[in-house]
């Protein structure tokens, strides 16, 4: 990479920031990378699975009755202004505007911060490349079978905005946030990195 161009953060660190900020050293800093678990190639080929049946529907989620017009999928974009990059799961043009759909392999039944602003931070990339507007954003939960559709507001953005730089300034820093211990800390891939530091 040469001096100009300006190293971009991966959307999914948007996420992996509201789950623990330390990962973001890790993965950012010490070029760590989280072993994969069954679970994670169990969801990933889930979600494939998933992502193909949304190629063949008519309508939006087969549940709702919107009707998609037009369709994007696994779509990778970038943005040397919002200083991130992604691979957008499923950007649907609908007869109620532009939506940007993200799917999730997990049990939970509650909106997730991380999700939602890894998502939001698609919309962003997507109106950015696409010159269109993004009307809202769909996270959907397959193993839970929970939709959520948030409308994508100035408030979302400006957070995408302010974790993008907060990302950046611990690579840039290389210093290691300070976390409370929580119970999700055993079950996270780093956890024993974690406890020698």
């Amino acid at each position: 990479m040469s001096e100009e161009e300006p190293e971009l953060i991966p959307a999914k660190w948007i996420e992996i920031y509201h789950y623990c900020p330390k990962i973001i050293y890790y993965m950012g800093v010490l070029g760590a990378r989280e072993r994969e678990t069954e679970y994670m190639v169990e969801g990933k080929s889930e979600q494939e699975n998933e992502e193909e049946r949304e190629r063949r529907r008519i309508t939006l989620l087969a549940k709702r009755k919107e009707k998609v017009i037009r369709r994007w999928m696994n779509l990778k974009l970038s943005s040397e202004k919002l200083g991130i990059k992604g691979e957008v799961d499923f950007i649907a043009q609908t007869e109620n505007g532009t939506k940007i759909v993200e799917i999730k392999h997990t049990t939970i039944n509650k909106l997730m911060p991380g999700y939602l602003y890894q998502t939001a931070s698609y919309a962003m990339l997507a109106e950015e490349n696409l010159k269109i507007p993004v009307r809202s954003i769909i996270i959907h939960y397959i193993k839970s079978g929970k939709t959520f559709e948030i409308n994508l507001t100035d408030e979302i953005r400006n957070h995408v905005k302010w974790v993008t730089r907060k990302i950046k300034d611990i690579i840039e820093k290389e210093k290691i946030p300070k976390v409370q211990k929580i119970k999700e800390c055993r079950g996270c891939g780093y956890y024993k990195v974690c406890k020698k530091l």
